[in-house]
């Protein structure tokens, strides 16, 4: 089987993409990176595209072993979704409580939000549904071992996005030294640029592993077929 041969492109036209939007970051305004602001919105459309895909990934390929994998991958995107949302809606409610308790006291915590107990429920249902099916459907051997042996994890791809991730922890204060020398402002849409790229270069490479995906089941198509001529060859000369 062949493997994809854009794959090298796209990782540098990715990487490239993200170092362009770091440097081009310093003099965007300080609200596409608050709270419900321009790159936050463009990180759930992000998360919510990459879910669906997933979603249609399951439906084409259902009726594989394989297909299983989708699942996974749907309920990764929705968790990091959901952690977003509740990231949003966690500073919305210690804003109002913070207002009451002065300025600079910060309070929010995840004790301010009445869903918690059913949040920590529904990621711990998911995380077990995903080993369920990574357990049954023995994904590790006929997915991502497959994967390795046909040259198709697109690892640029993931470099990249470990490279951004790795700037947007850098950015939220949890670096080195010289980047607190810049503005805070900067920094905050700083985080938000590199996280946006995160989720970008992780949407490309599941495009990248479904179009891979899609030969599994074109060939074992066409092998079915070939077992059923040779079949009915076969009880036509008996």
């Amino acid at each position: 089987m062949r493997t994809l041969v854009n794959i090298r492109s796209s990782s540098w036209l990715l990487l490239a993409g993200l170092c362009v939007s770091v440097v081009l970051s310093v003099g965007l305004p300080l609200s596409w990176g608050q709270e419900y602001g321009l790159l936050e919105n463009v990180q759930a459309a992000t998360l919510l595209l990459g879910m669906l895909v997933a979603l249609m990934a399951a439906r084409q390929q259902r009726g594989m072993a394989a297909s299983k994998i989708w699942w996974v991958a749907a309920l990764c995107w929705l968790s990091v979704l959901g952690h977003e949302l509740a990231w949003d809606a966690l500073s919305v409610t210690s804003a109002s409580a913070s207002a009451s308790a002065g300025a600079g006291e910060a309070i929010g915590s995840w004790g301010l939000l009445w869903w918690k107990p059913a949040m920590m429920g529904l990621c711990l249902a998911m995380l077990l549904a995903c080993v369920y099916w990574v357990v049954r459907h023995r994904l590790i051997s006929r997915v991502v071992l497959r994967w390795l042996r046909e040259r198709a994890i697109p690892w640029g791809c993931l470099l990249v996005a470990a490279l951004a991730m790795l700037l947007s922890v850098l950015a939220q204060g949890h670096g080195s030294a010289w980047m607190h020398k810049l503005p805070d402002a900067t920094l905050a849409v700083m985080g938000e640029v590199a996280q946006c790229w995160t989720y970008a270069a992780l949407w490309w490479a599941q495009w990248v592993l479904l179009h891979h995906m899609q030969e599994w089941r074109s060939s074992s198509y066409l092998q079915t077929m070939h077992f059923s001529l040779t079949k009915g060859l076969e009880r036509r000369t008996i």
